[in-house]
């Protein structure tokens, strides 16, 4: 009759714990889902907003020009 009684009590002891992870996990899936919804959101945000020709140019001159710049002293 003990037996049966130590071991339903071990036996939930391992499902509280057992439950508890899980609820763990599926707490911080949920949040990591969340926080992945965002980045998603912000991602989208960047990719909408276009860069005129002109500022697109501009950035492409002045890297062409700091790879120059570096080609020159790295020929001293």
């Amino acid at each position: 009759m003990m037996d049966g009684i130590v071991l339903d009590g071990l036996l939930a002891m391992v499902m509280l714990l057992l439950g508890f992870i899980l609820r763990r996990i599926f707490s911080i899936t949920d949040s990591l889902r969340a926080e992945d919804r965002k980045l998603l959101e912000r991602i989208s945000k960047v990719q909408t907003e276009y860069l005129s020709k002109v500022d697109f140019e501009r950035a492409v001159t002045r890297i062409i020009d700091s790879i120059n710049r570096l080609e020159a002293k790295i020929d001293k």
